[in-house]
């Protein structure tokens, strides 16, 4: 238990003293993990040390779903924040009515994973399909 707590407290003081030490671009072994998962067809993401979130939102983006875990939770506050301020900042928050819809400030977002696009699309060939967002309230197609 003493070098958990004394990793705590060295993590947390290095990201109240640095945040986002290690910028907003994903690692490389970030990028060649979301490949692998990709292609053995994984949809979720566990990242132990996920610090201030920059490999966490970049997997969320290439579309999985992320759980991300730190000793520091300073560095989580700012996973936080940063993820508030992507594109997918209105997932989960606002008034929620269920099958994944939203109200914000009197908008209906619905975000579509890529679960239920696909099985709204059964007997059809989906050649491609497409991130989509419009304006300040994203309608997502997928996520």
């Amino acid at each position: 238990m003493e070098l958990a707590d004394a990793q705590r407290a060295q993590w947390q003081s290095t990201y109240i003293a640095h945040p986002g030490m290690y910028g907003e671009h994903p690692s490389v072994p970030a990028v060649h993990a979301a490949e692998v998962f990709g292609a053995a067809g994984a949809r979720d993401v566990l990242e132990l040390g996920a610090g201030h979130g920059r490999d966490a939102l970049f997997f969320a983006r290439e579309g999985f779903t992320v759980r991300a875990a730190d000793f520091s939770r300073t560095g989580l506050e700012q996973l936080r924040e940063a993820a508030r301020a992507a594109a997918h900042a209105h997932f989960g928050a606002g008034t929620a009515h269920g099958d994944d819809i939203f109200e914000h400030g009197g908008f209906a977002v619905h975000f579509f994973d890529r679960d239920l696009v696909d099985s709204l699309a059964d007997g059809w060939v989906l050649d491609d399909v497409h991130f989509f967002a419009e304006g300040d309230l994203p309608r997502r197609l997928w996520r």
